[in-house]
C-alpha cells in the first residue's frame, strides 16, 4: 500500500473556546483507504490507516472504534506459541501489549509500511479523549477528558459487554419516525451511514424498502473477516439526528445479512462516517462524552 504519513506538530487542539485543556496535543496525520464497495460506483473511503511504531518500526493500523480492544493483530498466530511484550504507540501513546512472533513478521523484513498490521480499537485510548479530525486527515490524544466543561458534548455509553477488556461507543439519534434510538459508533463502517442491525431496523430506517436489487436498492457483496456478505443500501426518505445536533437529511440506510453483532442493549444500528467527514469528532471517554464540530 502507498505510504505518505506523517507526524506533525500543529497548533493545540480546540475543539470549542469553552474547553479548557492542561497541555497542546501532537496532531498525527492519517490516511484513508480507498475501496470500492459497491461494483461500478467507484472507490469510497473504506478505513482510517494510521501511522504507528511497533517496537520502534513505522507501520500502519486501521483505527476501528467498533473493536473494543487495545491491539488486535491481523497475522494469525498458533495460540501455543509465546507472547513477547511489544511496545505499540499511536499518536504520542505508547501501550504495552502482548503479540507472538508470526504477528511481527513484517517488523523483520522492513516491510512493515506496506501493509495494515493491526487494528487499534477503542482500549487504547480510553484513558483519555480521541480527536479525529475528518477533514484534514488527523487525529490526536489528550490524557485528559476535554469534553468535561463542554456544554454541547452529548452522552456516550461507553458498553462493556464482554467484560473489562475496552468497550463499544453508544450514542443517541433520533430515527425518522422522530423515536429516540442507540446506534454504536463504528469508524470500522468509515463507507457507511447507518448499518442496520436487522432486517427490522432496516425496515425503520427504510420506510419498509424491500431487501432486494431495484431502482432504489443497490445489492452488493462486502468482505467482513474473510467472509462475502451480501448488502443492501438505499437512500432513505427521512431523516436522522445525530447526538442531539447534527441532522442528516435523506441519509444512506445499508443492511448487511449476517449473524448480528450481540450487543448488550437496544441498537438501531451502526454509525459509520460516511456523514461525518468533513467534521472533527471528538470522543472523551473519561467523561463518558463525545462532541461533532463542524
Amino acid at each position: 500500500m502507498r505510504q505518505y504519513f506523517r507526524l506533525c506538530v500543529l497548533p493545540a487542539l480546540l475543539i470549542s473556546s469553552s474547553i479548557s485543556r492542561a497541555a497542546d496535543v501532537v496532531w498525527s496525520a492519517f490516511d484513508w483507504q480507498q475501496t470500492e464497495i459497491v461494483a461500478g460506483a467507484g472507490k469510497v473511503r473504506a478505513a482510517i490507516v494510521v501511522p504507528i511504531l511497533v517496537n520502534g518500526v513505522e507501520c500502519n493500523a486501521q483505527l476501528d472504534t467498533g473493536a473494543p480492544s487495545k491491539v488486535i493483530w491481523h497475522r494469525g498466530a498458533d495460540a501455543s506459541l509465546p507472547s513477547v511484550e511489544t511496545i505499540v504507540e499511536v499518536a504520542g501513546l505508547r501501550h504495552a501489549v502482548k503479540a507472538k512472533a508470526p504477528q511481527l513478521v513484517g517488523l523483520e523484513s522492513n516491510n512493515c509500511k506496506n501493509e495494515i498490521i493491526a487494528t487499534i480499537g477503542n482500549a487504547y485510548f480510553e484513558e483519555g479523549t480521541l480527536s479525529l479530525d475528518l477533514k484534514e486527515n488527523r487525529l490526536a490524544f489528550s490524557p485528559t477528558g476535554l469534553l468535561s466543561n463542554e456544554a454541547k458534548a452529548q452522552p456516550i455509553n461507553y458498553a462493556q459487554w464482554s467484560g473489562n477488556n475496552g468497550g463499544h461507543i453508544v450514542i443517541e439519534v433520533i430515527l425518522p419516525n422522530g423515536k429516540l434510538g442507540y446506534a454504536m459508533l463504528d469508524t470500522g463502517a468509515a463507507s457507511f451511514s447507518v448499518s442496520a442491525m436487522s432486517e427490522a431496523d432496516w425496515n425503520t430506517l427504510t420506510e419498509n424498502a424491500p431487501l432486494q436489487q431495484s431502482a432504489n436498492v443497490k445489492e452488493y457483496k462486502v468482505n467482513s473477516w474473510g467472509k462475502k456478505i451480501p448488502c443492501y443500501e438505499t437512500l432513505a426518505p427521512g431523516s436522522i439526528v445525530i447526538a442531539q445536533s447534527f441532522k442528516v437529511e435523506h441519509f444512506r440506510a445499508s443492511y448487511c445479512v449476517q449473524d448480528a453483532f450481540k450487543a448488550g442493549q437496544r441498537l438501531v444500528g451502526l454509525l459509520g462516517l460516511r456523514d461525518l467527514q468533513g467534521k472533527q469528532i471528538t470522543i472523551d471517554y473519561l467523561s463518558r462524552r463525545w462532541l461533532i464540530i463542524n
